[in-house]
């Protein structure tokens, strides 16, 4: 989950931890907040993140953002 927190921190979200839900639903992060981290994904794995993952489901929690990634880049 380290992983996940530094992708925070490089958006400036550092106060975002992994003991936290719902991210999108409760508004902890908003859309832009997911383009950035997008971003980030990509320029990490060094390729780009399909559509099919840039949905809300993936960003509502740290678990879900590693399980996203695990799919998305296999």
């Amino acid at each position: 989950m380290q992983e996940i927190k530094e992708l925070f921190v490089a958006i400036g979200k550092p106060n975002v931890d992994e003991n936290m839900q719902n991210l999108l639903s409760d508004g902890i992060i908003d859309s832009m907040d997911v383009i950035m981290l997008v971003v980030e994904i990509e320029k990490r794995y060094k390729k780009p993140l399909k559509s099919e993952f840039i949905i809300n489901e993936c960003f509502e929690s740290f678990e879900a953002i590693s399980a996203m990634i695990d799919k998305a880049m296999q």
